[in-house]
């Protein structure tokens, strides 16, 4: 899929990421093994790994979080 042609999917910069982060408008997913969140991983992060996206069929269930805000995914 391109990112570019979806408009549910945008690639932002740290920056931007920031931004929504501190307007309370985004909240950070780790899609990264849960290991290698719980050994590190960015401040108010929520982990979500990859593994449990793609066996959700790319669902993500609404409890794991928070409904109002922008999702900014990161796996590095």
């Amino acid at each position: 899929m391109n990112q570019d042609t979806n408009e549910a999917l945008k690639r932002i910069t740290v920056a931007e990421a920031r931004l929504l982060i501190d307007a309370g408008r985004g909240v950070l997913l780790d899609a990264r093994d849960r290991r290698l969140y719980d050994n590190a991983h960015a401040t108010g992060a929520i982990s979500l790994p990859l593994s449990e996206i793609e066996a959700a069929n790319g669902a993500v269930t609404p409890d794991s979080v928070p409904p109002d805000r922008l999702l900014i995914l990161y796996c590095a």
